[in-house]
């Protein structure tokens, strides 16, 4: 971590802790709803859904070590998306 570097909590990060993941999530399923393809909507869902949950645990525990307010910041905004 550079000196410069600051965890950004203000704007659309005041409410979501990361907006792309939660942003590309509900297009992956979304773009398959709109499609009427119900197996690609559950299979898109589950595959982005894995991903996310091990690539936001991973990341969440670097930032925790790099900034020491993150734990409070994480606990008063969201991931976005279901069950993670």
């Amino acid at each position: 971590k550079k000196d410069n570097h600051v965890l950004v909590t203000k704007g659309i990060y005041s409410i979501l802790r990361h907006p792309s993941y939660t942003g590309f999530y509900y297009w992956a399923v979304g773009t398959q709803l709109v499609l009427c393809n119900p197996i690609s909507t559950i299979l898109y869902g589950c595959a982005a859904w894995t991903f996310f949950r091990y690539r936001i645990e991973y990341e969440e525990e670097t930032l925790r070590q790099l900034f020491k307010e993150y734990e409070d910041y994480a606990s008063r905004t969201y991931v976005g998306i279901p069950f993670l």
